[in-house]
């Protein structure tokens, strides 16, 4: 006794592989977009790295500074040491700036026509 609205059981079991098959193929698509998020979160990571790491001086702390050993092992640390004479080049000396302000002065347009010059 079939009924007329109901599908055979050759049609259930055509419709079960379909639906197997649909669903391997959707893991698989899943599988791949999930291996290039990865792909693309390590070079999002990898650009901020390179984008906001330090570019000047970068291995600035990592050198071996062997005049420094030496001098802070002679115990020679004064600050009066420090200080050194610069030769004398014959130019003038600048005493510091002088001009402060660089930028124009503002002045505003005025159009000859629309705006009579007032003297």
């Amino acid at each position: 006794m079939t009924r007329t609205g109901e599908p055979s059981v050759a049609e259930l079991m055509a419709q079960l592989a379909a639906n197997a098959a649909e669903i391997a193929a959707l893991k698989a698509e899943k599988e791949a977009l999930s291996q290039r998020i990865a792909k693309l979160e390590e070079e999002l990571a990898l650009a901020r790295r390179h984008r906001f790491a330090p570019h000047s001086e970068k291995h600035v702390d990592r050198i071996f500074n062997e005049a420094e050993q030496a001098a802070d092992e002679d115990g020679t640390d004064s600050e009066e040491n420090d200080v050194v004479d610069l030769p004398d080049t014959g130019l003038a000396s600048v005493d510091g700036p002088t001009d402060v302000n660089r930028r124009p002065k503002f002045t505003p347009y005025r159009h000859p026509i629309l705006t009579p010059l007032v003297a």
